[in-house]
């Protein structure tokens, strides 16, 4: 695991999606009443017991479930965007996140995106470390990926730098997708970490604007 930020950990797995290699990545969080995992890979849950004690698993969106069951085979609180129940029946999920409730402590704000439901992501805010964690609302691909993820991805509008994919702009509710996001810029973050791509170290506020300036958002 690597320390992002103190509470903040997190693991990159490589990943296939459609035929290109756009990786992914696990963040784990140190809470006061135990770890939080966000977009869960396909690692062991024991393998964890060094950082604390596993005790939440979020599966942030209506893709981002793969490696969720077996997490909650061992026995975590195991929480799900919109829609993912219906999807995954196999899981026995704990409950449903929605925007403004605290299922994971006080030091965790959840926004519930209901802007984009081929998503429907979760976004979570550590206050602590006032780090964002995002899934596929941004991507921050490096120049080092494959060039056919980068190609495609610069078709896609979400290559180069921090950015949103053409999917958003198609198929967001926009005058919704304003309030939501920004509501989330309301809040006082300095890094974003992505599931796709680089971590957002500085100037994360106006990076998460910037992608979304189609939107007519601001920093």
């Amino acid at each position: 695991m690597l320390e992002i930020a103190p509470g903040v950990h997190t693991t990159d797995r490589s990943l296939r999606f459609l035929g290109l290699e756009v990786g992914t990545r696990m963040t784990v969080l140190q809470l006061s009443g135990g770890l939080l995992i966000h977009s869960p890979v396909d690692i062991p849950p024991e393998s964890l017991t060094d950082l604390g004690d596993p005790r939440w698993v979020l599966a942030p969106n209506k893709l981002h479930h793969l490696f969720v069951g077996p997490w909650s085979e061992a026995g975590l609180d195991t929480w799900a965007c919109r829609g993912l129940p219906e999807k995954r029946p196999d899981v026995r999920f704990t409950g449903v996140v929605e925007t403004g409730t605290h299922p994971f402590g006080p030091d965790v704000e959840v926004v519930a995106l209901s802007c984009f439901s081929f998503s429907n992501e979760v976004v979570l805010f550590h206050k602590p470390s006032k780090t964002l964690l995002v899934t596929d609302l941004l991507f921050n691909l490096s120049p080092a990926a494959p060039w056919p993820t980068r190609a495609a991805m610069w078709c896609a509008c979400a290559y180069p730098g921090c950015s949103s994919s053409l999917l958003e702009r198609v198929g967001m509710n926009r005058a919704l997708a304003r309030q939501e996001l920004g509501a989330i810029l309301e809040f006082d973050f300095e890094r974003i970490i992505l599931s796709h791509g680089d971590v957002v170290q500085s100037e994360a506020r106006q990076a998460f604007a910037h992608a979304y300036r189609w939107l007519g958002l601001q920093e």
